[in-house]
């Protein structure tokens, strides 16, 4: 059943498409590097100073700003289509008539999206990857602090920041899938998972969730960058990982219930 709702997922054009798009942005910043030789302002993005020299710094910016809407709006349309696309095209309830557990068809959605969440960071992060190489080559990098970075561990941080982003990713997926049970409508929970990051992070960028601030989904994406520093920062990495999963729990497990009990009409 994985297989079968990875195989549609590939069919989809949403899926090939966020997919391109992840291949697309490295391609296009290393180009508008090359055209304008200008980096961003020194502060903006973690090791922006060193742009312009060295080829792994790309796969880093990328990742940092992807994480802000991009790579959020590319999962949330997936996720969101999961069941309403089902419903949509009125093929659910045909599978529902098959010797097929509502319980089963769930879970294999969301094992299907949960491995687009790995595939898109590890798309993103691949490229970038090879566009940096081809741009300028690998260095190594002089991290926060005034440290070191080899170039083995700084490949070794885009892979570890890929698979660190996915995380916070699968959590906003499972909101997206939620309102995908609950409404029937794909472009809707899209928008709507959308919307929720947008909401997240001006509520934390004007300071109106107080002490509950670490704890929002949005800040979890940034959790990776604490990979960067020497020691290694755990304890927020850690905090990153187990709020995404409460969080992820929480819509997965409220979306299951609704599943498992709301009559299919189509």
């Amino acid at each position: 059943m994985i297989r079968w709702e990875i195989y549609k997922l590939l069919r989809q054009r949403r899926t090939l498409f966020g997919l391109g798009a992840m291949a697309l942005v490295p391609v296009l910043f290393v180009a508008a590097l090359e055209i304008t030789r200008q980096g961003p302002p020194e502060g903006e993005a973690p090791f922006a100073t060193q742009l312009l020299e060295n080829g792994l710094v790309v796969p880093l910016v990328t990742l940092a700003f992807a994480t802000f809407v991009l790579l959020p709006l590319v999962v949330a349309f997936v996720a969101g289509d999961a069941v309403a696309g089902e419903v949509s095209a009125g093929t659910l309830k045909t599978v529902l008539s098959r010797s097929v557990g509502r319980t089963e068809l769930f879970f294999s959605k969301v094992v299907a999206v949960g491995i687009y969440c790995l595939a898109a960071s590890a798309v993103l992060a691949g490229v970038g990857l090879a566009a940096g190489y081809l741009a300028g080559g690998f260095a190594p990098l002089a991290g926060p602090g005034g440290a070191t970075i080899g170039v083995g561990r700084g490949i070794g941080l885009v892979w570890g920041g890929a698979g660190l982003v996915s995380v916070p990713l699968m959590a906003l997926a499972a909101f997206a899938i939620f309102l995908s049970v609950t409404t029937h409508n794909s472009v809707g929970s899209g928008v709507g998972a959308v919307v929720l990051v947008l909401l997240l992070r001006l509520a934390s960028g004007l300071g109106l969730a107080g002490p509950l601030d670490p704890y929002l989904l949005t800040n979890q994406f940034e959790a990776w960058l604490n990979l960067t520093r020497d020691p290694i920062a755990w304890e927020p990495i850690a905090r990153s990982l187990w709020v995404s999963v409460l969080w992820g729990a929480v819509f997965l497990t409220a979306a299951w219930a609704v599943f498992t009990r709301r009559d299919v009409l189509s």
